[in-house]
Protein backbone atom coordinates (compact mmCIF):
# COMPACT_ATOMS: atom_id res chain seq x y z
CA UNK A 1 0.00 0.00 0.00
CA UNK A 2 2.80 2.45 0.81
CA UNK A 3 3.99 2.47 -2.81
CA UNK A 4 0.55 3.56 -3.93
CA UNK A 5 0.36 6.20 -1.20
CA UNK A 6 3.74 7.64 -2.20
CA UNK A 7 2.77 7.81 -5.87
CA UNK A 8 -0.53 9.51 -5.07
CA UNK A 9 1.16 12.00 -2.72
CA UNK A 10 3.64 12.83 -5.48
CA UNK A 11 0.81 13.91 -7.75
CA UNK A 12 -0.62 16.13 -5.02
CA UNK A 13 -3.51 14.12 -3.58
CA UNK A 14 -4.54 14.74 0.01
CA UNK A 15 -4.71 11.98 2.60
CA UNK A 16 -8.50 12.07 2.40
CA UNK A 17 -8.51 11.61 -1.39
CA UNK A 18 -5.90 8.85 -1.15
CA UNK A 19 -8.01 7.05 1.45
CA UNK A 20 -11.01 7.26 -0.84
CA UNK A 21 -8.96 6.08 -3.82
CA UNK A 22 -7.60 3.06 -1.93
CA UNK A 23 -10.87 2.31 -0.12
CA UNK A 24 -9.35 2.70 3.34
CA UNK A 25 -9.39 5.19 6.22
CA UNK A 26 -7.52 8.49 6.48
CA UNK A 27 -5.93 7.31 9.73
CA UNK A 28 -4.42 4.24 8.07
CA UNK A 29 -3.06 6.31 5.19
CA UNK A 30 -1.45 8.83 7.56
CA UNK A 31 0.00 6.04 9.70
CA UNK A 32 1.60 4.31 6.70
CA UNK A 33 2.91 7.63 5.36
CA UNK A 34 4.43 8.72 8.69
CA UNK A 35 6.00 5.30 9.24
CA UNK A 36 7.57 5.38 5.77
CA UNK A 37 8.92 8.90 6.36
CA UNK A 38 10.40 7.96 9.74
CA UNK A 39 12.12 4.88 8.32
CA UNK A 40 13.55 6.97 5.49
CA UNK A 41 14.95 9.59 7.88
CA UNK A 42 16.35 6.98 10.27
CA UNK A 43 18.09 5.26 7.39
CA UNK A 44 19.83 8.51 6.46
CA UNK A 45 20.85 9.11 10.08
CA UNK A 46 22.27 5.59 10.47
CA UNK A 47 24.17 5.83 7.21
CA UNK A 48 25.69 9.21 8.03
CA UNK A 49 26.52 8.15 11.59
CA UNK A 50 28.35 5.05 10.34
CA UNK A 51 30.24 7.15 7.81
CA UNK A 52 31.35 9.64 10.48
CA UNK A 53 32.44 6.82 12.78
CA UNK A 54 34.52 5.23 10.02
CA UNK A 55 36.10 8.59 9.15
CA UNK A 56 37.11 9.11 12.78
CA UNK A 57 38.60 5.63 13.07
CA UNK A 58 40.58 6.13 9.87
CA UNK A 59 41.86 9.46 11.18
CA UNK A 60 42.94 7.90 14.44
CA UNK A 61 44.83 5.15 12.66
CA UNK A 62 46.34 7.40 9.99
CA UNK A 63 47.72 9.94 12.44
CA UNK A 64 50.49 7.83 13.94
CA UNK A 65 52.06 10.96 15.36
CA UNK A 66 55.01 11.08 17.69
CA UNK A 67 54.75 13.66 20.44
CA UNK A 68 51.70 15.31 18.93
CA UNK A 69 48.05 15.76 19.80
CA UNK A 70 45.27 16.63 17.38
CA UNK A 71 41.81 18.12 17.76
CA UNK A 72 38.88 17.84 15.37
CA UNK A 73 35.37 19.26 15.69
CA UNK A 74 32.71 16.63 15.15
CA UNK A 75 29.80 19.00 15.82
CA UNK A 76 29.48 22.73 16.54
CA UNK A 77 30.00 22.17 20.30
CA UNK A 78 31.86 18.86 20.39
CA UNK A 79 35.50 17.98 19.71
CA UNK A 80 37.51 14.79 19.59
CA UNK A 81 41.06 14.94 20.94
CA UNK A 82 43.45 12.17 19.99
CA UNK A 83 47.10 11.54 20.69
CA UNK A 84 49.81 9.01 20.00
CA UNK A 85 50.44 6.66 22.91
CA UNK A 86 54.23 6.70 23.23
CA UNK A 87 56.92 5.60 25.67
CA UNK A 88 58.62 9.00 25.45
CA UNK A 89 56.37 10.79 28.00
CA UNK A 90 56.75 7.85 30.37
CA UNK A 91 60.55 8.11 30.18
CA UNK A 92 60.46 11.87 30.73
CA UNK A 93 58.23 11.52 33.79
CA UNK A 94 60.49 8.81 35.19
CA UNK A 95 63.74 10.75 34.67
CA UNK A 96 62.65 14.23 35.77
CA UNK A 97 60.00 13.46 38.38
CA UNK A 98 60.92 9.95 39.52
CA UNK A 99 57.32 8.86 39.00
CA UNK A 100 55.45 6.27 36.99
CA UNK A 101 52.83 7.27 34.45
CA UNK A 102 50.16 4.99 35.90
CA UNK A 103 50.59 6.62 39.32
CA UNK A 104 49.73 10.10 38.02
CA UNK A 105 46.49 11.81 37.09
CA UNK A 106 46.38 12.40 33.35
CA UNK A 107 44.86 15.74 32.40
CA UNK A 108 43.61 17.45 29.27
CA UNK A 109 43.53 21.23 29.37
CA UNK A 110 41.32 23.13 26.94
CA UNK A 111 42.57 26.72 26.62
CA UNK A 112 40.39 29.57 25.37
CA UNK A 113 42.79 31.43 23.06
CA UNK A 114 40.28 33.59 21.20
CA UNK A 115 41.94 36.58 19.49
CA UNK A 116 45.32 36.09 21.18
CA UNK A 117 48.73 34.68 20.28
CA UNK A 118 48.89 31.81 22.74
CA UNK A 119 52.16 31.49 24.67
CA UNK A 120 51.13 28.68 26.99
CA UNK A 121 50.21 30.89 29.94
CA UNK A 122 48.10 33.76 28.59
CA UNK A 123 44.78 32.03 27.81
CA UNK A 124 41.55 33.79 28.77
CA UNK A 125 40.73 30.72 30.86
CA UNK A 126 41.02 26.96 30.66
CA UNK A 127 39.21 23.76 31.56
CA UNK A 128 40.89 20.71 33.06
CA UNK A 129 39.57 17.21 32.45
CA UNK A 130 40.91 13.96 33.89
CA UNK A 131 41.31 11.43 31.05
CA UNK A 132 42.73 7.91 30.59
CA UNK A 133 46.06 8.45 28.81
CA UNK A 134 46.27 4.93 27.37
CA UNK A 135 42.92 5.32 25.63
CA UNK A 136 44.50 7.57 23.01
CA UNK A 137 41.46 9.80 22.46
CA UNK A 138 38.65 11.60 24.26
CA UNK A 139 35.48 13.46 23.33
CA UNK A 140 34.63 16.82 24.90
CA UNK A 141 31.23 18.44 24.43
CA UNK A 142 29.54 21.62 25.60
CA UNK A 143 32.13 24.05 24.22
CA UNK A 144 30.93 27.69 24.12
CA UNK A 145 30.19 29.09 20.67
CA UNK A 146 32.41 31.30 18.54
CA UNK A 147 35.62 30.74 20.51
CA UNK A 148 39.11 29.50 19.59
CA UNK A 149 40.76 26.72 21.57
CA UNK A 150 44.01 24.81 21.99
CA UNK A 151 44.26 21.58 23.98
CA UNK A 152 47.17 20.16 25.96
CA UNK A 153 47.63 16.69 27.41
CA UNK A 154 49.74 16.39 30.54
CA UNK A 155 50.03 15.01 34.05
CA UNK A 156 49.67 16.26 37.59
CA UNK A 157 53.15 15.93 39.10
CA UNK A 158 54.87 17.42 42.15
CA UNK A 159 52.61 19.64 44.28
CA UNK A 160 49.82 19.05 41.77
CA UNK A 161 51.67 21.05 39.11
CA UNK A 162 50.54 20.47 35.54
CA UNK A 163 53.27 19.11 33.26
CA UNK A 164 52.21 19.30 29.58
CA UNK A 165 53.35 16.62 27.16
CA UNK A 166 51.40 17.21 23.94
CA UNK A 167 49.73 20.29 22.47
CA UNK A 168 47.03 20.17 19.79
CA UNK A 169 46.29 22.29 16.77
CA UNK A 170 43.94 25.22 17.35
CA UNK A 171 40.24 24.86 16.55
CA UNK A 172 37.24 27.20 16.60
CA UNK A 173 33.60 26.59 17.44
CA UNK A 174 31.07 28.21 15.08
CA UNK A 175 28.77 31.04 16.09
CA UNK A 176 25.24 30.41 17.35
CA UNK A 177 23.81 31.92 14.17
CA UNK A 178 24.50 28.75 12.20
CA UNK A 179 21.12 27.23 11.46
CA UNK A 180 20.08 23.70 12.28
CA UNK A 181 17.51 23.46 9.52
CA UNK A 182 16.04 20.01 9.97
CA UNK A 183 16.88 19.26 13.58
CA UNK A 184 18.84 16.15 12.61
CA UNK A 185 22.39 17.53 12.55
CA UNK A 186 23.24 16.56 16.10
CA UNK A 187 21.91 13.04 15.55
CA UNK A 188 24.00 12.61 12.44
CA UNK A 189 27.28 13.12 14.27
CA UNK A 190 26.65 11.19 17.48
CA UNK A 191 29.08 8.44 18.42
CA UNK A 192 26.93 6.27 20.64
CA UNK A 193 29.68 3.86 21.64
CA UNK A 194 32.13 6.53 22.85
CA UNK A 195 32.32 8.38 26.14
CA UNK A 196 31.49 12.08 26.14
CA UNK A 197 32.82 14.69 28.53
CA UNK A 198 30.77 17.85 29.01
CA UNK A 199 32.60 20.89 30.30
CA UNK A 200 31.29 22.25 33.59
CA UNK A 201 32.12 25.17 35.88
CA UNK A 202 32.59 24.37 39.57
CA UNK A 203 34.00 26.25 42.50
CA UNK A 204 36.34 23.69 44.03
CA UNK A 205 39.13 21.85 42.27
CA UNK A 206 39.13 18.05 42.16
CA UNK A 207 41.55 15.96 40.16
CA UNK A 208 38.74 13.71 39.01
CA UNK A 209 36.18 16.36 38.09
CA UNK A 210 36.07 19.12 35.53
CA UNK A 211 36.87 22.69 36.42
CA UNK A 212 37.88 26.02 35.00
CA UNK A 213 40.63 28.27 36.26
CA UNK A 214 40.79 31.80 34.90
CA UNK A 215 44.16 33.37 34.19
CA UNK A 216 42.87 36.54 35.89
CA UNK A 217 40.25 35.55 38.46
CA UNK A 218 37.61 32.95 39.26
CA UNK A 219 33.95 33.88 39.26
CA UNK A 220 31.10 32.01 40.91
CA UNK A 221 28.45 30.85 38.50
Amino acid sequence: MIDQIVKLREVGLSFRKIASELNTTVGKVQYRWNKWNNELVQGCVDKQGASNEEDTERTLMANDLKGEMQAKLVSPRKVILFWKISEIPEKIIGVYFNSKMDELVHIVRIYDVTDILFTGSNAHHYYEIAVPYNKGYWFVKGLPANRSYVAELGMKVQRSDFFPVYRSNSFQTPANTIANENGLYDDLIQYQQHEDTALKWIDHVSTYTYYDESSVEQNDE
